[in-house]
């Protein structure tokens, strides 16, 4: 990586505004790395929404205002001169733990990012699949539970309905209110995910009792997706993952419980690259899709 530069999405602005401060994120980047941006022969982008890959359209994103059948590939492309392409930001980052991170020599593989809500990408033979129309890969939504949790996407039973950062924070507090004791019930109100799992490393009862309830719920949608593809490895994404073993025990022990070969057999692991999984991701993605050498990378 020669350089990297960050700057507030400020989503609430629409997209023309969104663009132009990926223009000038490209710029800058390239400049820092002391290129002119026409130097860069590709570009990669990130998205948080449903997209058409072929296109290069957004077709809408639930975070941010505006964005409906928007030509992003085509608006940056037209801005800087840089053939550019887009990809969802979950298969990014996939794709970046397996080209360069904890995927690396296997050849079917399926990653898990643990968020505000829980995303994925699915690697298989090689290749990432995108599905039929590139919504594919959508983990967070494999029901777990018949008729459970309301989940955001209207859905009931999601797995992001009980392992995501917002629904591990709120089974806690129904823990509390249901007169579970915690060392973190004083400033209930103020509660996090972080804190709530720094504190079962801690040996808090009640956060550890969610935390693990947390790698069960993720270790019946690992144990589904293992039975339909076979991966060689499973990699565990997020904030979550700096607890260490206490999650992915948690999974690894479902998994070994629901699945007589496929599950025993797959491995479970942290991702490597962090925040850099998506840049590396877009960028080998886009070298990939326009075959060049000399790759610039942006991730929204």
């Amino acid at each position: 990586m020669l350089s990297r530069v960050e700057a507030p999405t400020h989503a609430h602005e629409g997209p023309e505004a969104v663009i132009d401060r990926l223009v000038a994120g490209m710029i800058k980047a390239a400049s820092t790395a002391g290129l002119d941006v026409r130097e860069i022969r590709a570009a990669g982008v990130g998205y948080p929404g449903p997209l058409n890959q072929a296109t290069g359209t957004v077709y809408s994103a639930p975070n941010m205002s505006g964005w409906k059948n928007v030509p992003l590939a085509d608006a940056l492309t037209d801005r800087t001169g840089v053939p550019t392409v887009i990809e969802n930001d979950a298969n990014c980052a996939g794709w970046g733990e397996y080209v360069a991170g904890a995927g690396v020599g296997a050849r079917h593989m399926m990653m898990v990012t643990l968020g505000t809500g829980v995303g994925g990408a699915i690697i298989v033979d090689g290749r990432l699949h995108v599905g039929r129309d590139g919504s594919a890969g959508e983990l967070g939504h494999v029901c777990i539970i018949d008729g459970g949790r309301q989940c955001g996407c209207g859905a009931r039973g999601c797995v992001e309905a009980y392992a995501s950062a917002t629904a591990v924070v709120k089974r806690f507090t129904e823990y509390l209110d249901r007169g579970w004791r915690s060392g973190l019930a004083q400033s209930r109100e103020r509660v996090t995910c972080q804190a709530i799992f720094a504190a079962a490393l801690d040996g808090d009862a009640v956060a550890l009792k969610v935390v693990q309830e947390t790698g069960h719920y993720l270790g019946i949608m690992a144990s589904a997706v293992a039975e339909l593809l076979n991966p060689e490895i499973c990699v565990i994404a997020g904030g979550m993952v700096q607890s260490g073993d206490i999650l992915l025990d948690a999974i690894r022990a479902t998994c070994l419980d629901r699945n007589d070969h496929p599950g025993r057999t797959m491995a479970i692991v942290p991702a490597k690259l962090g925040g850099n999984a998506g840049l590396i991701g877009a960028a080998s993605h886009a070298k990939c899709r326009i075959g060049t050498t000399q790759i610039g990378a942006i991730h929204s």
